[in-house]
């Protein structure tokens, strides 16, 4: 279950202090659209950076929009030889 920050999982690097493995909670699509931003527990996002990042900072707020609007409006199925799948 994610905290009220959103982060389900997090381990700092033995190796440096300020490098983290963070899973967190993806906001939800509806919660996107409407600007009532709240976590979707079910939908994971898995990643390696600083241990200070933040699943609410208006950054990550930004990137999951445009993943969302990209995924609505462009093209993701893409086979890289000039056509689509």
């Amino acid at each position: 279950m994610a905290n009220e920050d959103g982060i389900l999982y997090k381990q700092v690097s033995s190796e440096d202090a300020n490098y983290c493995h963070i899973k967190y909670a993806a906001y939800s699509e509806q919660s996107l659209r409407t600007g009532n931003l709240e976590f979707n527990a079910s939908d994971v996002i898995d990643m390696y950076g600083p241990c200070n990042f933040d699943p609410s900072s208006p950054e990550e707020v930004r990137k999951q929009l445009s993943q969302l609007t990209r995924g609505q409006f462009g093209s993701t199925d893409y086979n890289g030889d000039g056509g689509s799948a």
